[in-house]
């Protein structure tokens, strides 16, 4: 079917066929007649989105509907697709952690969702690497074969509404040699796969900045930036390690003694417990682990305490903090997600919003980190182009919200779930002003150890103020703490694999995507999950903290 330009088969709930809402045709206002058209409009390039386009497409043509679907991002996709997995380079991929009674059934690291194991098998990702180039030709490749539009290089200027549904957008697009010119898009389903729900914010979905839904707007998760390594072995780097170890273990090197008094800001107390890091309960050496062919695991701070001694910083500086690395073994270099700064939730998402360019006070100090690593043994070390911003903002009001507690309690019915995941509750680098609030109302366990193993849905990335609109990734409907598992990316691509399904039949079934159940969708799936999210031990406290600062003005 195609979508009329000056016309939505959208909006207002008028009656009922089957059981299910109907919508109206409604006259979306302004709208260009050279505006271009499409079934569903992903804007933004982050992987959940890209892969959540090529799943829709899929569906609408399982149903022999028109599927036209545009990939429409803010990105320069000169320099690849898939936004800070690609241009980011963010090369180590956080997987489903199974719990260990799963593991002989499930294997150590299965896949959430076969859309997820695609994203694998397209980008020859062997466990927990990916490589930035390879996965840019993949997606280049697979959006090309799909025939679906990909427009990059754009800055959004407008998004109009009608009623509660969005009827198009308006970009300024840049071309080369340079030329802006303006272009509104309009589509029935629109996904929001930004990093900072800019596209939902302007649509006039109410967002909450940093953990506001928590009484803490302006706080926010570190901010990373990857670079990589060629040169250099994880064989090589264990050696260093434990050199680096015995020498601050040794009071008689004076060198790296003075290292360790300038990394913990001359405190005994960080001293300490910088100590701590350097050894095994059993008293040996804790060098990096590699748990996989495709990645290691830093779990000293010797790296880190060598590199801040010898830049005169502290760990604790406001700067940034080389951090215990996680590594990806990539075919000719390694690449480190290791280096975290510090900053407001404003200022992430002015930074998400702009084309996530690292400052220049974080552009010095990856200076100092390639200078480090090259006096390592490194050959060459290239600093990624952009950040890893890990939250932002989140939907203020979702459908329905999946939140720590929900999480730590088991997620979703298991009737109506698409799936399990289970991750960390991970505040990296922590959340300003968490512990001091939680204390001051009372609240005295901040238990976030215990991983919860949680079922899952669609329906929280669904605004109650569009009808078709849906926000995948980090700023999905989190209520808060939530976010700090539910950002992971293969989380949100197999929450995107419930979407794209959810997506096509709103479409097909002339439905608003509100209308749109999990347990349809979960009868759509093609096969049936394995399903076996349940408490965990850490519920009563998270509830209890949730529960609190949520009920703060």
């Amino acid at each position: 079917m195609k979508i009329r330009r000056h016309i939505l088969l959208l909006s207002v709930l008028i009656a009922q066929f089957s059981g299910n809402p109907v919508l109206a045709a409604i006259t979306c206002p302004n709208i260009d007649p050279k505006a271009k058209s499409y079934d569903v409009i992903v804007f933004g390039d982050e992987v959940p989105g890209v892969m959540t386009a090529i799943q829709v497409q899929r569906e609408l043509k399982q149903r022999n509907q028109s599927a036209k679907v545009g990939l429409i991002t803010e990105g320069n996709i000169k320099h690849g697709i898939g936004g800070h997995l690609v241009r980011g380079g963010l090369a180590y991929l956080d997987r489903n952690q199974i719990p260990r009674d799963m593991r002989s059934r499930l294997g150590k690291f299965a896949p959430t969702s076969r859309l997820y194991q695609e994203f694998l098998d397209i980008t020859k990702t062997e466990t927990i690497a990916l490589d930035r180039f390879k996965a840019a030709a993949a997606f280049k490749q697979v959006l090309a074969q799909a025939k679906i539009d990909v427009i990059g290089n754009v800055k959004l200027k407008s998004v109009l509404s009608a009623g509660n549904s969005v009827c198009s957008f308006t970009v300024t697009v840049s071309s080369d040699p340079p030329k802006d010119t303006i272009q509104q898009y309009t589509a029935q389903q629109f996904i929001d796969a930004s990093q900072g729900g800019k596209f939902a914010e302007m649509a006039g979905v109410k967002m909450l900045t940093g953990f506001g839904a928590l009484g803490l707007p302006d706080s926010s998760l570190g901010i990373g930036l990857a670079f990589e390594t060629y040169g250099l072995t994880i064989k090589q780097l264990r050696r260093i390690e434990l050199k680096l170890i015995r020498r601050f273990l040794d009071t008689r090197d004076q060198e790296a003694q003075t290292w360790l008094k300038v990394a913990s800001g001359n405190n005994p107390k960080q001293e300490k417990a910088i100590l701590v890091t350097l050894l095994t309960s059993e008293g040996n050496p804790r060098t990096l682990y590699q748990g996989t062919n495709d990645s290691a695991d830093v779990r000293s701070l010797a790296f880190t305490t060598a590199f801040h001694g010898q830049n005169n910083l502290s760990i604790q500086n406001p700067e940034g903090i080389l951090d215990r690395a996680n590594i990806a073994v990539l075919d000719d270099r390694l690449s480190y997600n290791a280096m975290l700064f510090y900053t407001t939730a404003e200022t992430a998402l002015k930074l998400s919003n702009s084309g996530a360019k690292p400052e220049p006070y974080m552009q010095a100090f990856a200076e100092k980190v390639k200078r480090f690593y090259l006096s390592l043994g490194a050959t060459k070390v290239e600093i990624m182009k952009e950040l890893y911003i890990r939250t932002t903002a989140q939907i203020a009001n979702p459908i329905e919200e999946l939140s720590a507690t929900v999480m730590t309690e088991g997620g979703i019915p298991a009737d109506e779930a698409l799936g399990t995941f289970t991750y960390h509750l991970d505040v990296r680098g922590g959340i300003k002003g968490l512990r001091a609030r939680a204390t001051s109302e009372g609240v005295k366990n901040l238990d976030l150890l215990n991983m919860p193993t949680f079922n899952y849905g669609f329906r929280h990335t669904l605004p109650q103020e569009r009808q078709n609109l849906a926000v995948l990734g980090p700023t999905s409907g989190f209520g808060g703490l939530g976010t700090a598992a539910g950002r992971i990316v293969e989380f949100n691509v197999s929450v995107g694999e419930g979407l794209a399904i959810a997506i096509a039949k709103a479409i097909t079934e002339n439905r608003s995507l509100h209308s749109i159940k999990n347990r349809e969708v979960r009868r759509a799936l093609g096969y049936t999950p394995i399903i076996y999210g349940r408490p965990t031990e850490s519920f009563n406290s998270v509830f209890f903290l949730e529960k609190t600062l949520k009920t703060l003005k």
